[in-house]
């Protein structure tokens, strides 16, 4: 019986023991979760001033002529959005994801404050490529626009098409290589493109310049060399005059 005894008081000691430990935890723990939603409450109001501010100081710069330009903001207001707006949304969960890096150190949790700042040093470049691909887009829309008119008078639409989306590849390539994504694979294609790109674009130029000029090339050459034979041919066909019309009141007097 005295055995028995002993145990039951044991164990009723390492159970009050154990709860007293758990009162104490919760003790501790309350205060800095009471601290963790204050950081948090601060902070989504902070980051939403921010974004406020923000976006009304793109919109009086025209910093929404760049999604224009890239040819994205017609889908952006189909989404119920704009490019401005999009950007003030970016910066907003960015400054939210501080705020909740910095609680999760009050709390305590290292697992997630671990995550959470291998996050935070990966935004900045996340950031970036999203830049890379706006002005890529917009420097590809401006180049496929400028030499669309040309392009289209020679017959050879697909070159502004093409120097488009080449130059679309090279921008998504860019943001992949700041990104850390493959750069092995994303820098070998990137240089490949960059090398032969304008060399493709000079030879469809000299093509179309090429078909579309030959008969002022001509003309050009006969004057140079008078006995190709080529001007007499053109001045020929220069100096002819078509035959007067016949007056249709002059009667023809019959033949005897």
């Amino acid at each position: 019986m005295q055995l028995f005894a002993q145990v039951d008081f044991n164990f009723v000691d390492q159970l009050l023991q154990s709860l007293s430990e758990l009162g104490t935890d919760i003790g501790n723990f309350l205060p800095r979760l009471v601290v963790a939603l204050l950081i948090l409450w601060i902070g989504n109001w902070i980051a939403k001033w921010l974004r406020t501010l923000l976006v009304k100081g793109l919109d009086k710069v025209g910093a929404g002529r760049l999604t224009q330009a890239a040819g994205i903001e017609p889908m952006l207001q189909q989404a119920g959005t704009s490019g401005i707006a999009l950007i003030g949304q970016v910066v907003y969960f960015l400054l939210l994801i501080v705020f909740v890096q910095i609680a999760t150190e009050v709390l305590g949790i290292a697992q997630l404050t671990g995550l959470l700042n291998q996050l935070i040093s990966y935004l900045p470049l996340v950031v970036v490529a999203l830049l890379v691909l706006f002005v890529a887009a917009a420097i590809a829309n401006w180049a496929a626009g400028a030499i669309r008119p040309f392009a289209q008078s020679r017959g050879m639409s697909w070159v502004s098409t093409v120097v488009r989306v080449a130059i679309l590849v090279i921008g998504v390539l860019a943001a992949l290589d700041t990104l850390n994504f493959a750069p092995a694979v994303t820098s070998s294609i990137q240089n490949t493109l960059l090398q032969y790109l304008p060399l493709s674009i000079l030879i469809a130029a000299t093509i179309a310049f090429g078909v579309g000029g030959i008969d002022t090339a001509r003309k050009w050459w006969a004057k140079v060399d008078p006995d190709s034979g080529e001007l007499s041919r053109f001045e020929a066909s220069s100096d002819t005059t078509p035959p007067a019309p016949i007056d249709s009141d002059t009667t023809v007097p019959p033949e005897v």
